[in-house]
């Protein structure tokens, strides 16, 4: 699978919604680096947008990519309480949008609005530029609103805006197929793997690359973690 990812807001000094410390633009960049990097270890070809494009042009890199799918990531304001996933008139668009809401399930958000983008005046062709204008299923992301202080719980440190980029990555890999996952650093091994990773690089049983990489795949995660719950691996 290909897929591209639009990173909302940015352009000419755009910041998007501002509530206090929390800047959407921001909080786009690090869910959607953290969505490529996890669907990047199912196997599934990116494309990240390379500067602040305007919405037209990012959707036209989209399709000179090739991509199969297209995600443009967002934060709502306007003191609503859930996640909205707008998507597009393209064949495929529903389901892809259904996915996303899993994952921004996953991520803790209670409730997720999933519904179809609304047309431009003319009544011809879909309000949002990056919709209208992308050749393939595409959808616009918005986990939670930043300005509702409990609704953005999921989302008010870096590691939790990481958490869902890689929530929905697992859940778009789940449902469109991908290849083995395989985490490349101790930060990407979930949590009830971490402990025994740390614990095995610690003592020099798992070296990796020598350059951080531990490069260790899910299915042998869970072997060892099956040994260590068996008493097999050495304390």
């Amino acid at each position: 699978m290909k897929v591209y990812i639009d990173i909302g807001h940015g352009e000419r000094g755009d910041p998007g919604a501002v509530s206090g410390s929390f800047v959407e633009h921001q909080m786009n960049i690090k869910v959607a680096h953290a969505f490529a990097n996890r669907i990047q270890q199912n196997g599934w070809e990116v494309k990240v947008e390379q500067g602040n494009l305007e919405m037209g042009d990012s959707a036209r890199a989209a399709n000179n990519f090739g991509a199969d799918l297209l995600l443009s990531f967002h934060f709502n304001a306007g003191g609503g309480d859930r996640g909205e996933v707008i998507y597009s008139w393209e064949p495929g668009a529903l389901e892809l949008a259904n996915a996303v809401a899993e994952g921004i399930k996953r991520a803790g958000q209670t409730e997720v609005r999933v519904y179809k983008s609304k047309a431009n005046s003319s009544g011809t062709a879909e309000y949002f530029g990056i919709l209208r204008v992308s050749k393939m299923p595409a959808v616009i992301v918005e986990p939670c609103f930043i300005d509702n202080p409990v609704d953005r719980q999921i989302a008010d440190t870096d590691e939790e805006l990481k958490h869902i980029g890689y929530c929905i990555a697992d859940a778009l890999a789940e449902y469109y197929g991908g290849d083995e996952m395989i985490y490349k650093t101790l930060n990407d091994v979930p949590d009830w793997g971490k402990p025994l990773v740390k614990k095995l690089i610690d003592r020099k049983s798992l070296a990796g690359d020598g350059k951080g990489n531990i490069n260790l795949p899910e299915s042998t995660l869970k072997t060892l973690v099956i040994l260590e719950r068996e008493g097999v691996l050495k304390k």
